[in-house]
């Protein structure tokens, strides 16, 4: 008792130094620069295994392993807001033994959130303080919850202590103060089942609470930092296998952290009195790119027209000299990889449908073709309206007043004052009228590029990479009736067919539509992925259509068709598809089993205006004919990255659906453009989700209509407008 009571007391008195001293003041030259704070082997700001207050900068992202005794963790953590951070793990815990099988590894999925109450004051003792939640969504192996304080000293120390309920309550404990509110606070129940949904009737909840705290000093060798800490957490469970050889000796844990430059850190501790751990992470933050941005071709001069200038406009009934005057707009705009689409040329106006190929902001794009206009066009043409198209789909026209080009183009404040100047609307579904348009139709393309796809989170190896060969190719018949297809061929690290994956229909209450769907992926024979028709059009200003036919998946084919009704100016809009597909036979490189279903929804699409965050509703029927909703949410950055997470309920009950008790994940978009130095549009995209589940699975259709537009709306260019100039 006396042991326990010691251990609680470096915690307590911790937490004492950290928050008693309230406002006093911190006397200090001079104050530097914090170095990001570090991360634990949970994946999260924090010591070594147990959690620190500090948030870490808006937006970071952080995806690390951690392994120590018998505990393998692949975390991935992403600061939401600035005081909102989130961590999805997947973890390998070997040895947990069951009891008809003493060596079974434990393969454990698990989410966090935590929250930062009281923001760290460097001019006087306040604290940071945050409150957590562990395994939020989990089966319970980690379920815990956490108040804890964090302080930095001297700036070369950064003090925290804690307490902690749940996993966090097993050493230096105390009894839990809520209990005396309630018995029931007193009971905790540490098996959730199939896990998936918040267990907010156990939070707090146990007989103990636990005390942790430590300290991390930034050494004077360069970007070495040492770290000591006392844990809370007994690990009893991981010791409780028949064939586990890990055995705490001591809640002491000792490391060092070495961090080579902002991205990766590797960490080697000793942990529990007979262990050793070791941690790799890597870390991004949209808002920072690696490279410089500005590289490549600068933009075209602007010249004002002379004071006098001639306002004819005969020009324009000269056929030779608008073919000569249209000829050199698409010559200079082709530079930029801008395709002249229409043009309509008049005395005072010219209109014109561009297709940007390669640069990754619209404004961007939009700015170098107002240049080349101003430029160009003769003296008589006042008004640009420029029409941006995205998959032969005209989104956005933006008219722009040729003498504000001119006053404003040398001016320190012409993003903000440009934006002022120009009006933006839906555009018409094509110009009429005298037009010149793009005569190139049939338009073919192919392409054959390698196409490595990582695994993660799912099986039982967590991370799985493998590489391939893809052969696009299309042929575009009109500006939106295309043709299209992609085949792939593995090349190194084929997957494997996953034993829970072979169709048993006894064991499910579901239609097969997603959990099989390592057989589609596996081996080594070439993939069908993708083979469709397409035609998008527009049926006025604000209202897109989309038809799709063929194998539109890779485990599906059949018929899909969408409408979205979505003003330029108005910051939601609402969609509708329906689907009838077949599910295909994953033997059959074109063949078909003899299931088949209708499939849809009706959608609502909404940008909050803050911060990037962007939510989608969705509510109708999935692959296996269950009936429900989902809620997507996502931060949007300005240069193209996006962070969002997903959740579905049906009317498929948990016991039906399985471990997760529903579908929910994490989705993750990075442009290409944010780590090289030169433009273009392509994006690394992905998702990491609890399990492959037939419950609220939906359609995988690659040409949705609202991503394809989304960021031409009027919020999104005008976030960007500063690149208009560039």
């Amino acid at each position: 008792m006396l042991r326990k009571n010691l251990r609680a007391g470096v915690a307590v008195t911790a937490l004492a130094t950290l928050g008693v001293l309230g406002n006093g003041a911190v006397a200090t030259a001079q104050q530097t620069p914090m170095p990001r704070p570090s991360l634990n082997l949970y994946g999260g700001t924090g010591l070594i295994d147990m959690p620190g207050a500090q948030p870490q900068p808006d937006g970071q992202v952080s995806a690390g392993v951690s392994y120590f005794g018998n505990t393998l963790r692949r975390n991935f953590s992403f600061q939401i807001l600035p005081r909102v951070s989130g961590s999805l793990r997947y973890s390998t815990i070997y040895d947990w033994g069951q009891q008809d099988n003493p060596g079974y590894d434990l393969f454990d999925r698990s989410f966090d959130l935590q929250f930062l109450l009281l923001e760290e004051n460097r001019n006087s003792w306040q604290p940071a303080v945050a409150l957590g939640f562990r395994d939020l969504l989990g089966t319970g192996v980690y379920s815990s919850e956490y108040l804890v304080g964090t302080k930095t000293l001297l700036d070369d120390f950064t003090l925290t202590g804690g307490i902690g309920w749940g996993r966090l309550s097993g050493v230096g404990n105390v009894k839990n103060p809520f209990c005396s509110l309630s018995d029931s606070f007193c009971e905790r129940d540490r098996d959730f089942g199939n896990g998936g949904k918040p267990a907010i009737d156990q939070y707090f909840h146990g007989e103990d609470m636990g005390f942790f705290g430590g300290v991390e000093w930034r050494t004077p060798v360069e970007n070495l930092t040492f770290k000591a800490e006392y844990s809370s957490d007994a690990y009893e469970r991981e010791q409780a296998g028949p064939d586990s050889e890990f055995e705490p000796n001591s809640p002491f844990n000792f490391g060092l952290e070495y961090s080579p430059n902002s991205a990766l850190t590797m960490g080697a501790y000793y942990m529990y009195g007979s262990t050793v751990g070791v941690n790799v992470s890597l870390s991004a933050n949209p808002m920072e790119p690696p490279v410089p941005q500005n590289l490549g071709a600068g933009p075209m001069p602007v010249n004002s027209r002379p004071e006098h200038y001639s306002r004819d406009g005969s020009w324009v009934n000269n056929p030779a000299a608008r073919e000569t005057l249209i000829q050199a707009i698409r010559d200079a705009l082709r530079t930029d990889y801008i395709v002249v689409d229409e043009i309509r040329l008049t005395a005072n106006a010219v209109d014109i449908f561009i297709i940007n190929q390669r640069i990754n902001q619209a404004p961007k794009a939009i700015g170098r073709t107002a240049r080349v206009l101003a430029v160009g066009m003769p003296y008589s043409v006042e008004t640009f309206r420029i029409t941006t198209v995205e998959d032969g789909l005209p989104t956005t026209t933006v008219e722009i007043a040729r003498s504000d080009i001119e006053d404003l183009v040398d001016q320190p404040d012409a993003g903000e004052e440009s934006w002022e100047a120009v009006s933006l609307t839906g555009a018409v579904p094509s110009l009429e009228g005298e037009i010149w348009r793009r005569d190139v139709y049939p338009l073919y393309d192919w392409a054959i590029l390698p196409v490595p796809v990582i695994q993660i989170f799912g099986g039982n190896e967590g991370f799985k990479p493998q590489l391939s060969l893809e052969f696009r190719g299309s042929v575009k018949l009109s500006r939106g009736l295309s043709f299209s297809g992609r085949i792939r061929q593995p090349v190194l690290g084929a997957f494997d067919v996953d034993e829970d994956d072979i169709d048993d229909p006894d064991k499910r209450e579901l239609p097969q539509v997603r959990s099989n769907s390592s057989n589609y992926y596996a081996g080594y024979d070439p993939k069908l992925m993708r083979l469709t028709g397409d035609y998008l059009t527009k049926l006025d200003r604000n209202t897109y259509t989309r038809a799709t036919v063929g194998y539109i998946e890779r485990q599906f084919a059949g018929l899909s068709g969408e409408v979205l009704w979505k003003p330029v100016e108005q910051d939601w809009g609402v969609g509708m598809e329906v689907n009838w597909v077949k599910q295909r036979d994953p033997d059959d490189f074109m063949g078909f089993t003899d299931y088949d279903v209708v499939t849809g929804h009706a959608s609502l699409y909404w940008n909050t205006g803050y911060k990037g965050l962007e939510a989608q509703f969705d509510a109708g029927r999935y692959l296996a004919g269950d009936w429900g909703g989902t809620v997507s949410v996502s931060r949007r950055f300005a240069n193209g990255w996006a962070i969002g997470a997903f959740a579905t309920k049906t009317n498929v009950s948990s016991d039906d659906f399985g471990e997760g008790s529903f579908d929910k994940g994490v989705t993750l978009v990075i442009p290409l453009r944010w780590s090289t130095p030169f433009e273009t549009r392509e994006a690394i995209s992905g998702s990491l989700r609890s399990l492959s589940s037939d419950g609220g699975a939906v359609l995988n259709v690659a040409n949705r209509i609202y991503p394809t537009i989304r960021d031409q709306d009027s919020y999104h260019l005008e976030r960007n407008w500063g690149a208009f100039w560039q």
